[in-house]
């Protein structure tokens, strides 16, 4: 019984050793799923998540224009120092920052250095310049050197920067 397990474990041990693996890491390559987005798709999903919420919108007239009415109705939250906002509609913050600027940051890494891009290259840098500027208008000081990085250079913990910091930065964009 002895020597008929050694046996057993030695046809055992044989099989797994010389077992085939050639071939088998063909066999796990998933022929259908993309292994990189066509940055120009990442572009327009950007500038679709730019489409600003209505519920901002109507907050934010109340509070630059210059004579609000004191009757109630939607423009009466920018008469006080609060933001009256429900939470049933994301934050333009989380849009923003998730959809506009990662993607922007993306794409303006991978064209950077591709003189077919150029263009595209451009037309990000605007479109991220345009996104910054409504973030620093509606929340001040922001992440913005490091913002977007999060994947590229592992920031995951971008430092913040004043307006006044980021608003020459953004215009540098435009020249």
């Amino acid at each position: 019984m002895k020597k008929l397990n050694i046996y057993i474990l030695n046809i055992f041990l044989l099989v797994f050793a010389v077992s085939c693996d050639k071939g088998l890491s063909d066999l796990n390559i998933n022929k259908v799923d993309p292994t990189s987005v066509d940055p120009a798709a990442l572009l327009n999903n950007a500038i679709i998540n730019m489409s600003y919420p209505t519920r901002t919108v109507l907050f934010d007239m109340g509070t630059v224009q210059q004579l609000v009415s004191p009757n109630g109705g939607v423009l009466a939250g920018a008469n006080f120092n609060q933001d009256s906002r429900d939470g049933t509609q994301p934050s333009v913050w989380l849009i923003y920052y998730q959809n506009v600027i990662k993607y922007t940051h993306d794409i303006i890494v991978h064209t950077k250095s591709v003189p077919g891009r150029s263009n595209l290259y451009n037309m990000t840098r605007i479109i991220q310049a345009y996104a910054f500027m409504i973030l620093t208008d509606e929340y001040g000081s922001i992440p913005y050197s490091e913002a977007g990085a999060g994947y590229s250079d592992l920031i995951l913990l971008p430092k913040y920067e004043s307006q006044s910091d980021i608003y020459p930065k953004i215009i540098q964009e435009f020249t």
